[in-house]
């Protein structure tokens, strides 16, 4: 087992996918708290019941997805741009 306490926001590309139908790791996310831009896949994801991710300048909380049974659920923050193309 890993001691590390976090990976990056590409752990959830697969949750996501399943979810809304595309790859958001590219998607950027303005925070609510710093006013940072960044990429999903810059985040931080932290594991428990669920993955949370958090500003990659800040910690805040951006993001709360994970499996409910057979659905998966989740909870966004922030301002998110979908990726181009």
């Amino acid at each position: 087992m890993s001691d590390q306490l976090h990976t990056d926001g590409n752990e959830v590309a697969g949750l996501l996918d399943e979810a809304l139908g595309a790859d958001m790791t590219t998607a950027m996310r303005r925070c609510r708290a710093c006013g940072a831009d960044s990429a999903l896949a810059e985040h931080l994801a932290y594991h428990g019941a669920a993955i949370v991710l958090r500003c990659p300048s800040c910690d805040d909380v951006a993001l709360r997805i994970g499996r409910l049974g057979d659905r998966v659920v989740f909870e966004l923050r922030g301002t998110f741009r979908a990726p181009a193309g």
